[in-house]
């Protein structure tokens, strides 16, 4: 199962898991919405981020870049993405939702599907990026 996995083109496996990274996202969003008030949507988002943001790191670092490194060094390089990307979001839902008067939902639908193609750029070249040291970097480790 594993090597049909690692077999799927990396972008697909990272628009799949994310897609249900997302949805999962959405889902807690509406819930939290539901359950408290749509008035508080931006507290709401917040926690929602939070309570996601280890299922989708375990899931990209092991199941999409498959990276090999630090975890927790790795994980506070996600941080700083998904706190980018929630400024994003804030952003986008900000301008939809007071400016434009659209629903919270279809607004966040829309702010998921921008930040799928963004973060896939960010975790491949930032937070999972493996480095290939340069000629002197290879030199320096000899006396290592």
């Amino acid at each position: 199962m594993s090597k049909f996995w690692f077999s799927i083109d990396e972008k697909i496996r990272f628009a799949f898991l994310a897609s249900i990274n997302m949805a999962l996202r959405f889902l807690l969003f509406a819930l939290l919405c539901f359950l408290f008030t749509v008035q508080h949507y931006q507290l709401l988002l917040a926690i929602t981020w939070f309570l996601t943001s280890f299922i989708a790191f375990a899931s990209y670092k092991f199941l999409v870049f498959s990276a090999k490194g630090n975890h927790v060094y790795q994980y506070l390089k996600s941080l700083v993405i998904w706190i980018f990307s929630y400024l994003i979001n804030v952003v986008i839902l900000q301008y939809l939702i007071e400016t434009l008067a659209w629903s919270p939902y279809y607004a966040q639908a829309l702010a998921i599907s921008f930040l799928l193609i963004t973060n896939y750029l960010l975790f491949k070249h930032f937070a999972f990026h493996h480095h290939t040291k340069n000629f002197l970097g290879r030199l320096f480790d000899i006396f290592n």
